[in-house]
């Protein structure tokens, strides 16, 4: 199921039994992503994978603050756990 950012500004459907979520792209409205990442309380063996880059900066930014992000984007690491 392709679920976007658009549609989530508009509708805000709660959807049940997600397992896995995948988010290609960080949202532009910082409130949006503990919102979708919340749809996951319902389920069990959950896991949230997000996909970024260095352009992405801005937005991870106002997810997991400046310092955070900074050193996410430079890291040679490549996966980061964060809550």
């Amino acid at each position: 199921m392709l679920y976007t950012e658009r549609a989530h500004f508009y509708y805000r459907y709660k959807i049940r039994g997600i397992q896995n979520l995948i988010i290609y792209s960080l949202p532009e409205r910082k409130e949006f992503y503990p919102e979708i990442v919340n749809m996951l309380d319902e389920s069990h063996n959950m896991s949230c994978t997000v996909l970024f880059s260095r352009f992405d900066q801005f937005r991870l930014e106002r997810i997991v603050g400046t310092a955070s992000s900074k050193r996410m984007v430079t890291s040679e690491k490549g996966v980061f756990i964060f809550c």
